[in-house]
């Protein structure tokens, strides 16, 4: 690889969802004689690349001590509520000198939290509820016995406590947009997705590596990855939805299944527009908006 330095190392930045493996892969791919293998699962993630994965800051301060030397690696900048991206950033900065910060974008909100929920644990709920947040946040604050395994808990009681938890620790997890610098290269995952080719030459230029492979070469693979995508239709749906209920628009998306995930977001919504959904014992959820309309109230 002709590296000799940590500081030649390019770190990618991202949260949980964002596509940092696949832009890892992406750019391995281009600026080595690897062989072009697709890195995806059946989910649509690119877990079957295993790059090189630090997960965090520490993976990093780690990396540094030990004078690990790659291309190209990955990792979140901030995965408690203490962190600060900001300071975590200025850490990074003291020994590489660029990074690449994979950012979603707000037409891209429902598509990284429904990856975040639904690629990175086979059951984010059950995940969740044995490791990081306490059961008893559901016991007490709604009418489910104690005794009840956290696995069985009602849907529209899932989807009330994600409405309250989901969206403010996503967004503090993902913080706010950082400032193209000559050190920082913030890209957005709607560009990395739907601007594939120019971002990636936007990238190449910013990192000063030449690329082994020519970037057509890896247009299908990238295609394939769309096709896998569930969820980018999500933003734009539920947008629509909250936007017709509101202002009494019909609107009818039985044939467009919603997630768990984006349901609570709508509910999320509506909460920060001023309206409150009565959701008690409401498993399913309305398909159109003159159902969902009946359902609020201002709070």
């Amino acid at each position: 690889m002709g590296l000799n330095d940590v500081g030649q190392t390019i770190p990618i930045i991202f949260s949980g969802g964002s596509y940092g493996t696949y832009l890892e892969w992406v750019l391995t791919t281009l600026t080595s004689d690897c062989k072009i293998v697709p890195p995806f699962n059946t989910n649509g993630n690119s877990h079957k690349f295993k790059g090189n994965h630090l997960i965090n800051i520490n993976g990093w301060t780690d990396y540094v001590k030990k004078n690990l030397v790659n291309q190209f690696v990955r990792l979140h900048p901030k995965v408690t509520k203490d962190e600060s991206i900001n300071n975590n950033i200025s850490l990074i900065l003291t020994t590489a000198s660029k990074i690449i910060y994979i950012y979603p974008d707000n037409t891209a909100t429902l598509l990284v939290i429904n990856n975040y929920f639904s690629k990175i644990w086979s059951d984010w709920w059950d995940y969740q509820f044995c490791n990081e947040i306490s059961p008893a946040v559901i016991y007490k604050n709604w009418p489910v016995p104690a005794d009840t395994p956290i696995k069985e808990i009602p849907h529209w009681i899932k989807r009330e406590f994600l409405s309250f938890y989901l969206m403010p620790a996503w967004l503090d997890q993902v913080g706010t947009p950082i400032e193209t610098t000559d050190s920082i290269l913030p890209i957005t995952v709607s560009d990395l997705l739907y601007n594939f080719k120019n971002t990636i030459n936007i990238i190449k230029n910013f990192i000063n590596i030449p690329f082994i492979k020519s970037l057509e070469d890896l247009l299908p693979i990238h295609n394939q990855m769309l096709s896998l995508q569930k969820f980018t239709n999500h933003d734009i749906l539920c947008n629509q939805i909250v936007n017709h209920a509101v202002t009494d628009v019909l609107l009818d998306w039985q044939h467009q299944p919603l997630t768990l995930v984006s349901e609570s977001w709508i509910q999320w919504r509506f909460r920060e527009l001023g309206y409150k959904m009565a959701c008690h014992g409401l498993d399913m959820f309305p398909t159109n908006t003159v159902q969902l309309k009946e359902l609020l109230y201002k709070s």
